[in-house]
This record gives C-alpha cells, sequence and structure tokens, in this order.
C-alpha cells in the first residue's frame, strides 16, 4: 500500500486554552499513542487537509517526523469535528511497529450497485450495513480498502465476513456470520384505507340530505 508523510510539531503544553490558541494559529492538536505511552504533537490545518484529499477516506500508514527528525509510522486513529463548523479540532495517530501485526478499521468499498441481478430484474435494494472491517495485519499488507463486488446479488443475498476476498497477510477479526451487504427486497407502500371508508361514508347519505347553498341562504332569511 502506499505510504503517506506529514511533518509535525512536538508541544509540551495542553489544556482547552492551548488547544483553542493553536487552531487559531491555523494547527491541530494531536497525539501519538504508542504500547501504553501518548506524546503530544501539532499539525498544520492546511497539510492534514491536503493529506486527507489523498488518502480519500482509505486505510493508510503515515509517516510522521517531527521537529526533532523523529519518525514514528502511524495510524489515524480518530479525528475530532466541530459539532456545528465541521473543522478537524482533535486527531489521534496509533504507532505501528514495521514487520509486527496491529489492528486496524478498514473501508468497504462496493462494486457493481446499479448492476446488481436483484435491483435490474426484481426492483431490489443495495443495503451496505458495514462500511468498514476490523482486521490484522503488518503494516506491509494493511489494504486501502476492501472491494466487494454486488452485481450477482439477487434480491434476498448477502454477503458476510466469512465471503470477503482473501488477502495475502490480512485477517479479518469480525464474526464470520455478520452481514457487510445484502440485496433486500423493494419496499411497498400500502395504500390508506381511510380513503375508501370515507368513499363508502358518502355514499350512503341520501341526495334529499344533500342541500345546496341556496337552500341553505334561504332558510337563514327565513328565521
Amino acid at each position: 500500500m502506499q505510504q503517506y508523510k506529514l511533518n509535525v510539531e512536538n508541544r509540551e503544553n495542553t489544556g482547552r486554552g492551548v488547544a483553542r490558541r493553536l487552531r487559531v494559529d491555523g494547527k491541530i492538536p494531536a497525539c501519538i499513542y504508542s504500547k501504553g505511552k501518548s506524546r503530544s504533537i501539532t499539525v498544520s490545518t492546511v497539510a492534514f487537509r491536503e493529506l486527507n484529499r489523498e488518502i480519500a477516506g482509505g486505510a493508510a500508514l503515515i509517516e510522521l517526523t517531527d521537529n526533532e527528525g523523529k519518525e514514528a509510522l502511524t495510524l489515524i486513529q480518530d479525528v475530532q469535528l466541530h459539532a456545528i463548523k465541521d473543522t478537524v479540532q482533535h486527531i489521534d495517530f496509533f504507532e505501528v511497529s514495521r514487520g509486527e501485526s496491529f489492528v486496524a478499521q478498514v473501508p468497504v468499498h462496493l462494486n457493481g450497485e446499479q448492476d446488481a441481478v436483484g435491483v435490474k430484474n426484481d426492483g431490489g435494494m443495495i443495503d451496505h450495513k458495514s462500511h468498514e472491517v476490523e482486521v490484522r495485519c503488518r503494516p506491509s499488507a494493511l489494504p486501502d480498502f476492501i472491494e466487494v463486488d454486488v452485481s450477482k446479488l439477487e434480491v434476498g443475498d448477502a454477503v458476510h465476513i466469512s465471503d470477503l476476498p482473501v488477502l495475502e497477510g490480512v485477517e479479518y477479526l469480525g464474526e464470520p456470520d455478520q452481514v457487510v451487504v445484502s440485496c433486500q427486497p423493494p419496499t411497498v407502500v400500502a395504500e390508506p384505507e381511510e380513503t375508501d371508508e370515507l368513499l363508502e361514508v358518502s355514499a350512503e347519505v341520501p341526495a334529499s340530505k344533500v342541500k345546496s347553498d341556496d337552500e341553505r341562504a334561504s332558510e337563514s332569511k327565513e328565521d
């Protein structure tokens, strides 16, 4: 898989006030976690935005280099976003060791959704239940994403963890019968019964009981 690079800066001061000032200065507070230890760093907002554009939502190994020249091979473990502005507030990186297995979440990409047999022939719908799957592998074997072909799915069919493609050096950790994607039958909207009932009630009213506006106006004058 492709490996990315990102320059970071070490920081000693922590806290909400420090984090707020960093964001104003165009930086993102972050941490690197490694085997029970952690250290605080900052990342350029612009540099991280560009990195995200390159990664395009896939699983990625990122080599961080701090201002002292120290390097760390990492995965993005968590990104905290502002609830309203949708801006990055904090990033957690997880350090991995070359040659050692680790656990990661890998995106699942679907192929052939519009051409699925159940969709084209029976009006079914593709239901993508698991957008990520958990895997164990070494850094060199980490896939960008897991590709699943759904073009042959008929209504009622499903792809489980056990059906995912075999990738050398990659172990799927979810339950084998966990559904990743399925083809659901078309949704049938039942027509309301109230309309028919109202029509039946209206039909039972004798025509002689229905008065015109002129008749009602005449009766009002007589009163």
